[in-house]
């Protein structure tokens, strides 16, 4: 009987534990036949060892880029730097000038340069006036074109006058000069030309006068140029100043050679009287305009020069001169140095 009891009390239990167990929520129910299954993952598909071979399809079959074309990397040419040339300078600025009488020391006396010493045979401007000295000392201009200009600044070019080496300040032993003879060496004492040319390029060069025959061809050409050049379409200078130098007596005419006889000419009416000009000094320089000018200009045929002029019994010696453009009262028959380099204010075709 206690048997019984115990047994079914068993059963109850574990009927009561298997209801509880199958109310649990998410537990996996055993599959009848008692075979477990084994859960597979979502959205894969085990491949079955009996199932036929997949079957393979070739993909697109890769293309190689194209290889990429070289671009040449320019090379950076290199660059010269352009010099930069002074402007010319302020007032009339010379491009040529030409002496063929340079004595190559200063002048000995301030009077000289009133007189004309050193006053250069041919001055050319880079505005294209020219200023041109005959054999008796007038003074003549004219104006050149830019054309004309050019065609001067090439022929010194072909004459390769600013390919020569020196200028003319070693003497016998400068390179503008050749082979001279012992004979010509000996001579001394005479003057020089000079010739002076500015703007890019630009030469100074000076030729001793008993040297000339023996100067290198491109100088030999250049001097045979100016010193027979007579420009066309010439006029009397006319200059907007002239100076004149006052000196009592008639030493300073001697010197100058005004006549042989030195003759006195009456100092013209209506200009302020010498002895009034001089005052108590020795000499006096003053400037006159044109029209200042005017009475005097018969007497000085050409000018500069110098006459002797007489007040009563006194004697006056006074020397006239016209201003050239490039010139100041205080810097007469200024002989340059060297040759400037600037750039001209025109341009010639290469």
């Amino acid at each position: 009987m206690n048997k019984i009891w115990m047994s079914l009390i068993v059963l109850m239990l574990l009927s009561l534990a298997c209801s509880l167990f199958s109310a649990i929520p998410g537990q996996p129910t055993q599959p009848a036949g008692g075979e477990q299954s084994t859960p597979s993952k979502p959205g894969v598909t085990s491949p079955s060892p009996f199932s036929a071979p997949a079957t393979l399809t070739a993909g697109p079959t890769p293309k190689r880029s194209p290889t990429p074309t070289r671009v040449p990397i320019p090379t950076r040419t290199p660059v010269t730097p352009t010099e930069v040339l002074p402007t010319p300078p302020e007032g009339k600025a010379i491009l040529i000038e030409y002496f063929d009488k340079y004595s190559g020391v200063a002048p000995e006396l301030s009077s000289d340069a009133y007189y004309g010493r050193d006053l250069p045979r041919l001055v050319l401007y880079t505005d294209g006036q020219l200023i041109w000295r005959d054999d008796a000392g007038a003074l003549w201009e004219t104006i050149m074109t830019e054309d004309a200009v050019c065609t001067l600044l090439g022929g010194l070019q072909k004459f390769g006058l600013y390919k020569v080496e020196g200028d003319g300040t070693l003497g016998s032993d400068d390179p503008i000069y050749s082979k001279i003879p012992a004979d010509a060496l000996d001579t001394t004492g005479s003057t020089n030309f000079l010739l002076v040319v500015n703007g890019n390029p630009s030469k100074w060069v000076m030729i001793y006068r008993p040297f000339v025959d023996y100067t290198v061809r491109p100088v030999l050409s250049t001097w045979e140029l100016f010193n027979s050049f007579k420009p066309s379409d010439l006029r009397p200078y006319d200059p907007e100043l002239y100076v004149m130098w006052v000196e009592a007596e008639q030493k300073l005419a001697r010197r100058y050679g005004a006549g042989e006889d030195l003759q006195p000419a009456e100092w013209p009416a209506g200009m302020t009287k010498l002895s009034k000009l001089l005052g108590d000094q020795p000499t006096v320089q003053l400037p006159l305009d044109p029209e200042e000018a005017s009475p005097l200009l018969p007497f000085y045929e050409p000018a500069p020069g110098v006459k002797l002029f007489k007040e009563g019994k006194d004697l006056f010696s006074v020397i006239l001169r016209p201003l050239l453009p490039h010139e100041e009262l205080d810097l007469l028959s200024l002989v340059p140095r060297e040759a400037r380099r600037f750039a001209l204010p025109f341009k010639c075709p290469k």
